[in-house]
């Protein structure tokens, strides 16, 4: 990374990923020292106390009030507004389970002007549990959907654009504000899981801003538990996947709502769907 290019790397946490945050927090003191951190916290049992134990150590926390629905679009949003305050060259946005690998920074700097950028990321296995950042080159294996150039960057086509996800992405701050004040950025009324970044990515298309995908900029996602399709997340993806099918015309991730029909859990209302209990 040139030493001109000043980072901020926002970050959305709550209390029960207090240990992968410290694991990110680590690989950021070993890979990207001198980069700005926000925190962004929703209301949670126990944020109060991690907000006061991060502002001690240096991070920048924004609070906020929270339903039992994570505002995980406000959050994204406030991070980047915080972030973007700070006067840095380029806003970096890390889901709270990824760990930044060290060439993350110096490629997302090489982002063109004007365009968004997504970086390759790893999924880690449950055996490399809380992995030194000195060893995350080694387990590099990034996820397989994603025909990432061998070097530099390449735009997505626009059948593309729905591959973008907010796992690891970045952009200049420039490019933020006019997100933010074009289309408002990520659409708040989507709550809890699902759905607000692929909104996000067919927004960015449809106001034909450019995304590329960045070699090189490797993150690392620490295994947790995820069940396959969320069916503990069926209540969210029923009131998001709606929002969106208002906006779209059709349902996010039709592979899940396929499985989740097989399994009984619902039912189709016309173009909808619905519990199979309603």
């Amino acid at each position: 990374m040139s030493a001109e290019t000043s980072i901020a790397v926002v970050t959305v946490c709550t209390p029960g990923r207090i240990d992968h945050l410290r694991s990110q927090r680590e690989a950021l003191a070993a890979n990207l020292p001198e980069a700005r951190h926000v925190v962004v916290l929703p209301e949670r049992p126990g944020s109060a106390e991690l907000a006061a134990e991060l502002a001690e150590l240096g991070a920048i926390t924004v609070e906020l009030p929270a339903g039992p629905d994570l505002p995980v679009a406000r959050s994204r949003n406030l991070g980047g507004g915080r972030a973007a305050e700070l006067g840095v060259d380029l806003i970096v946005f890390l889901d709270v389970d990824c760990m930044p690998g060290p060439d993350l920074g110096c490629r997302y700097a090489e982002i063109p002007d004007g365009a968004l950028g997504l970086g390759p990321v790893t999924y880690l296995p449950e055996s490399a549990g809380a992995p030194d950042p000195a060893d995350l080159p080694g387990l590099t294996d990034p996820h397989p959907a994603r025909d990432f150039p061998a070097r530099g960057t390449r735009p997505l086509e626009p059948d593309e654009y729905g591959m973008f996800w907010s796992l690891s992405f970045a952009l200049r701050p420039g490019l933020w504000r006019y997100i933010r004040e074009d289309f408002g950025g990520f659409d708040e009324a989507f709550t809890g899981y699902g759905a607000e970044d692929t909104d996000f990515g067919r927004r960015l298309l449809y106001r034909r801003v450019p995304v590329v995908l960045v070699a090189g900029a490797h993150a690392y996602h620490r295994w947790h538990p995820v069940s396959d399709p969320p069916v503990d997340h069926l209540d969210d993806l029923l009131r998001n996947g709606a929002h969106y099918a208002r906006r779209w015309g059709e349902w996010p991730a039709p592979g899940w709502f396929a499985e989740f029909e097989r399994r009984g859990l619902v039912r189709r209302d016309g173009e909808d769907w619905v519990r199979a209990s309603d």
